[in-house]
């Protein structure tokens, strides 16, 4: 589990490195369904890395959410195919909770699957100007989602939200869901942290 480990954390890292920022308000304008997609990440992008961290913390207890983490990065170089987990589409438990994120992950399901039509799955970060780390946010078919660049406090958190990723993230949290125990008071955390991200909506 070593070097699922290593990898899991340099992207939890990745994720950080601009606490989550998404400000596309700073950035020209999108497609219509891209531009939904990314400010519907927008809303929790912020909050998202230190659930997925704190998450993360507690792998000892839980060793297969090392593998569901991980599976959200699958887009990215360094991945191996065997680290995909087994998905047991298990009903998830009976909870307030549970069945509010389930309504807020149907929505953003939809919103990443109109996106893939206009821009594909995975997007990446292509630093241009290293003076100022301007760079280009390519989207999952291999065209810069703008042809300005964008400096990387507004595009690289947007570089890592392509609906690919989304969607990985959402079946992996699914699993997560399913496998709790919501009598165990380690398995209340989990659900919290589940949660967390849409403190607020």
């Amino acid at each position: 589990m070593t070097v699922i480990a290593t990898f899991l954390d340099r992207q939890l890292a990745a994720d950080a490195k601009y606490g989550g920022r998404m400000d596309l308000d700073e950035c020209p304008p999108l497609p219509p369904a891209l531009d939904r997609h990314l400010r519907s990440c927008a809303r929790h992008s912020a909050a998202q890395p230190h659930a997925n961290q704190e998450i993360r913390a507690r792998c000892t207890q839980r060793p297969e959410f090392l593998r569901l983490l991980a599976y959200v990065y699958a887009g990215m170089p360094g991945y191996r195919p065997f680290w995909q987990p087994i998905f047991t589409e298990n009903g998830v438990p009976s909870d307030p909770v549970a069945d509010l994120l389930l309504e807020r992950w149907r929505g953003e399901e939809r919103l990443a699957r109109e996106a893939i039509e206009e821009a594909g799955l995975d997007f990446d970060w292509r630093e241009v100007d290293r003076q100022d780390g301007q760079g280009l946010v390519i989207d999952g078919v291999g065209r810069p989602l703008w042809e300005t660049a964008v400096y990387p406090q507004d595009g690289y958190t947007i570089s890592r939200y392509g609906p690919g990723r989304v969607l990985r993230e959402l079946a992996a949290r699914r699993e997560m869901l399913a496998s709790l125990d919501l009598s165990a008071k380690a398995d209340q955390t989990i659900l919290r942290l589940l949660a967390e991200p849409y403190a607020g909506w």
